[in-house]
């Protein structure tokens, strides 16, 4: 199946003064098994420490960590930027830059926002909280600038609504919600793990919900239930009959090793390999009668056996 679009699977925060209790309410918002990373900055002073991942751990259905440099960005992880540094994404890693301030603030949620889109392309959702004046806002511009979503808080729902508005004058706003509903429409947005493996690249996929039904893996392969049935149904058929070969082939391995032995006087191995040979035997002919049912039943539906 050729590929329709990626998969939406990086979530970049940003938030500022009433940030801590707007991201709380979004993140106690998201599914537990969400199909995505999502990276948090808040703003901080230079010299402070933080303890805002463990407030956000107390309420979060996912593993909240502060952000290590080098660090593999992983589905169903949130990660929060530390104090003095910049939090950026390399080659789906990330970084933490000790580059100078950006309006200001370091960590800066432009910065975040950038890098996210740089890497990431249209992948990235990047979310504007309450805040004063206007970091994020140019984030938000280069997000959507790559293909991105772009959503925004409700300044009427925010604490301080300069960065929502500055956002909403400014950019192509894809949602405006207040901190609870971002959390749910992250949820229908991104998806959730599905358990399941892409039949075009192994990759695993993601079950979209809840009005679009269906299923995507990272690179974009998307596919209906009824498709993903199907072809799962061949590649099952496929992977039973190169076992039935197998199980043929062992059975006449066995078998000739057993005559090898007899030849060589040796009973008691030769009796050890028709024991194999006679269990792959039975093996084989339980499997090979399935098989044939399944391609007659195949016949008389119209489809195309084996």
């Amino acid at each position: 199946m050729r590929p329709v679009g990626p998969l939406r699977d990086l979530v970049v925060i940003g938030a500022s003064a009433g940030g801590v209790e707007a991201l709380r309410t979004l993140v106690s918002a998201l599914p537990g098994d969400l199909a995505a990373a999502v990276l948090i900055v808040l703003h901080l002073r230079a010299g402070s420490t933080s303890a805002l991942a463990s407030i956000l751990d107390a309420v979060s259905p996912l593993p909240v960590h502060p952000a290590e440099d080098g660090t593999p960005i992983q589905h169903g992880h949130l990660y929060v930027a530390t104090p003095d540094h910049h939090l950026l994404v390399s080659a789906d890693h990330l970084v933490l830059s000790e580059a100078p301030a950006q309006n200001g603030h370091r960590p800066s949620i432009d910065a975040l926002f950038r890098s996210a889109a740089a890497d990431r392309g249209p992948s990235v959702v990047g979310v504007v909280l309450s805040g004063v004046l206007d970091d994020g806002t140019a984030g938000l511009v280069a997000i959507k600038s790559r293909g991105g979503l772009a959503i925004v808080q409700d300044p009427e729902d925010a604490a301080y609504r300069g960065m929502p508005d500055n956002a909403l004058a400014n950019v192509d706003i894809d949602h405006q919600l207040s901190a609870a509903a971002i959390g749910t429409q992250l949820g229908h947005i991104l998806g959730v793990a599905a358990d399941l493996s892409c039949p075009d690249c192994g990759g695993a996929l993601s079950m979209l919900i809840p009005d679009q039904n269906g299923f995507r893996c990272q690179l974009g392969h998307a596919w209906s239930p009824d498709a993903l049935l199907d072809t799962t149904d061949q590649q099952l058929q496929a992977a039973l009959w190169t076992a039935l070969r197998t199980l043929d082939e062992k059975t006449s391995l066995a078998e000739r090793m057993a005559a090898t032995a007899r030849e060589r006087g040796n009973t008691s191995q030769a009796e050890r390999y028709s024991g194999s040979m006679e269990e792959t035997k039975a093996a084989a002919r339980l499997l090979r009668g399935r098989l044939t049912a399944g391609e007659s039943e195949n016949l008389r539906d119209g489809g195309v056996g084996q």
